[in-house]
């Protein structure tokens, strides 16, 4: 389990969002399964380290925002209300449920990495399996769909343009070093010292290794180093686009949460401890499958972040520090947002 430093308020939020988003997720399916009376069969499938894991993140919601538990009770039975109403539960046969999420290990394929519970449905002798992928953000918000270390990035996710995205991800990777070196520089100046290529006990005996926590004129330099590499990156997807629209336009699938076509995703938007809405959304109500209604913004001045507009919602590409921004460790995080968000 996580250890965290109680003053580090970006600390707890990540914590409380991530035990939150696994209690959600867990009541949801819960309350599915007893619905259709197979709770039991549920229960008995959990993980046998379930419980601690439980344990732990009531422990967290109730020491850090003790009105939450009730709140995601409520929550996720209004998440479950829309949810019956979708077509798949429509459907003659008995249905069972299985948490997948954070809760269980899962090997490197698409499907079962961007799946949260599976629903299995028999009827007549036949099987068939939905994914459901649940999502629980803040009202209005972008939700959270990838996120990869920029370093690996393009050869990963564009790897069907071979040696194009190599080339493009080696000169990123350059960009991304030479940005880091760039800034070092010129925040050791401001500390009177020399920088020697990384951050040491010079930097942190006086400043902050969190860029929200520098003065005003150390943090533009941090924010002028992000958006270094995020127009390097917007630049390099651009050419890929250009180069081979509709292979460009698929390799974006698996960063809108659809890595596999057969992913059912469940987005639950909440503000003041409310459920405000449910979208639920297959691959085929999101994409057009013409790459043609793709259009990719510029990046707003100083920003570290872009909109690639689809007709239906918006893909943001931000690039974030993994954690502290005295090291050269990127991620590129990706989340969309509908368009009558």
């Amino acid at each position: 389990m996580k250890v965290i430093e109680e003053d580090k308020a970006y600390q707890i939020e990540s914590l409380i969002n991530e035990c939150k988003g696994n209690i959600f997720e867990f009541l949801v399916t819960q309350k599915l399964a007893r619905h259709f009376k197979s709770e039991d069969k549920f229960l008995l499938a959990l993980p046998k380290d379930f419980r601690h894991r439980f344990s732990f993140y009531e422990e967290v919601i109730r020491k850090f925002d003790p009105h939450l538990i009730g709140q995601l009770n409520i929550m996720s039975q209004k998440a479950v209300d829309e949810l019956l109403l979708y077509s798949i539960f429509k459907r003659p046969g008995n249905f069972e449920f299985q948490v997948i999420g954070k809760m269980v290990a899962t090997n490197d394929n698409q499907l079962w990495n961007e799946t949260d519970v599976v629903v299995k449905n028999s009827y007549n002798n036949e099987e068939t399996d939905y994914y459901l992928s649940l999502k629980l953000t803040k009202d209005h918000s972008y939700t959270n769909t990838k996120s990869a270390g920029v370093k690996s990035f393009l050869e990963k996710y564009f790897s069907e343009f071979k040696n194009r995205s190599s080339d493009h991800q080696q000169a990123l990777n350059a960009e991304v070093d030479e940005s880091f070196l760039m800034m070092g520089h010129r925040l050791y100046e401001i500390l009177g010292e020399e920088f020697h290529g990384q951050f040491d006990a010079r930097w942190s005996a006086v400043y902050s290794e969190l860029p929200g926590e520098l003065p005003e004129e150390l943090r533009e330099i941090v924010l002028n180093n992000y958006h270094r590499v995020a127009k390097k990156l917007r630049a390099s997807l651009e050419d890929l686009y250009h180069y081979a629209p509709a292979t460009f336009y698929q390799s974006l699938f698996s960063l809108c949460g659809y890595g596999s076509k057969e992913i059912i995703q469940v987005q639950c938007s909440h503000a003041g401890g409310d459920l405000k809405a449910v979208e639920i959304k297959s691959f085929f109500d999101l994409f057009s499958g013409d790459h043609n209604e793709i259009k990719i913004n510029q990046l707003g001045t100083n920003g570290s972040s872009f909109d690639i507009e689809f007709e239906k919602f918006s893909l943001q590409i931000r690039i974030k520090p993994m954690n502290k921004f005295t090291t050269a460790a990127y991620k590129v995080n990706c989340s969309i947002k509908l368009k009558n968000n």
